[in-house]
């Protein structure tokens, strides 16, 4: 993976298969993160990843088709 900082921005690229398990981490966060102190541990609230997962663009892999949520 190479992280560009652009300062108001940071801009990640990586491999297509690099991206569905930072997604799946994402996803299991939210299904097993502890409501009291998940914003404490993961730097956004559970609304905020979702709707980062939700941004995300669904992406084939091997040419099959995933769902990202």
């Amino acid at each position: 993976m190479q992280v560009e900082d652009r300062g108001a921005q940071v801009v990640a690229t990586m491999p297509r298969q690099e991206l569905f398990p930072v997604v799946s981490l994402m996803s299991e966060a939210l299904e097993t993160g502890d409501e009291r102190d998940f914003e404490t541990r993961v730097g956004a609230s559970k609304d905020e990843v979702r709707a980062l997962l939700q941004s995300l663009p669904d992406l084939p892999l091997q040419g099959r088709h995933q769902g990202l949520t």
